[in-house]
């Protein structure tokens, strides 16, 4: 048995294809189907069925991929130790972080980083909390700006800056004459949240359950500039923080008397996953510019 047959199967339990596997394998395709023949016969019995060209694992199929994933990352962590004495000066790093940290802080950091280590390269992606999450627990990601730091057995959290968030109104609200407010008092405004899996919408929700608020939802969003905008339009109120990322000249924030108003953006890392020295290194950058920057 070679470890070409090994990667070879695991590619063909990938796609369910051998067409598509022989293409991520860069083999032919009837070479690529000797190999999991003789495989098979290695083994002495069926890893896949067989239906015209449908084909899917068998029972034996299912038990010899779990070991051979086990395998193939045994090797691969096997490679990541040696290349660990390998300057963390190059390499690609992979972030994912909210998109309210899109204009500022992550091009900053990225572009200081790249000053000092101009031969790395990086691998960005933006979305919601939840979707950023996975991509650290898949190994997607390497490093995750997120916020809050929900609680993970995989992921380990440290915190970078709490910043208060605020009932954002436009400056033409009834509202916009007061400094502060109870969110109690709120039960008949029109809402503009983002959706469910962002950050901001998590922490809105509890704060919803934990004062038994049921807002009036008129829009749901994905882009804070989006959320912002219509505010400024008066088409409803939100819950914001006071960011630079968004145009504040026709909103007014007012604090939230009854609750703790407030976001912990924090860094994500997998337990579980190998961290390059190039990533290694980056998240410790991360961390100092947080600590030496002042909203």
């Amino acid at each position: 048995m070679e470890w070409h047959q090994i990667e070879n199967f695991i590619a063909v339990a990938k796609y369910n294809h051998f067409t598509k596997a022989a293409k991520e394998q860069l083999v032919s395709q009837p070479a690529l189907s000797r190999s999991i023949l003789k495989l098979e016969e290695e083994l002495g019995v069926p890893l896949f069925i067989r239906e015209g060209k449908t084909i899917s694992l068998t029972k034996y199929g299912e038990m010899f991929l779990r070991r051979a994933k086990q395998a193939q990352s045994a090797l691969h962590t096997g490679i990541a130790e040696i290349q660990e004495k390998v300057s963390p000066d190059r390499g690609e790093i992979s972030i994912a972080f909210l998109h309210t940290l899109g204009t500022r802080p992550i091009p900053e950091i990225v572009a200081n980083y790249k000053k000092i280590y101009p031969k790395v390269t990086f691998q960005m992606y933006q979305g919601a909390n939840i979707n950023l999450l996975q991509k650290v627990k898949d190994g997607v990601a390497d490093i995750c700006l997120s916020s809050p730091p929900i609680p993970h057995e995989q992921i380990e959290w440290e915190t970078l800056r709490i910043e208060p968030l605020y009932l954002t109104v436009s400056k033409a609200h009834p509202l916009a004459k007061q400094s502060s407010v109870s969110f109690q008092e709120l039960g008949n405004e029109e809402f503009i949240c983002f959706k469910d899996g962002y950050g901001l919408r998590y922490i809105f929700d509890q704060m919803c359950e934990s004062l038994q608020v049921h807002p009036k939802i008129t829009f749901t969003g994905e882009e804070i500039t989006t959320i912002s905008g219509l505010v400024s339009a008066g088409l409803g109120i939100a819950i914001l923080p006071k960011v630079k990322e968004f145009n504040q000249s026709q909103l007014h924030f007012l604090e939230i008397t009854d609750y703790p108003c407030e976001r912990t953006i924090a860094l994500a890392t997998a337990h579980n996953h190998y961290l390059s020295p190039a990533a290694k290194t980056f998240k410790e950058f991360i961390i100092r510019h947080f600590q030496e920057y002042t909203p």
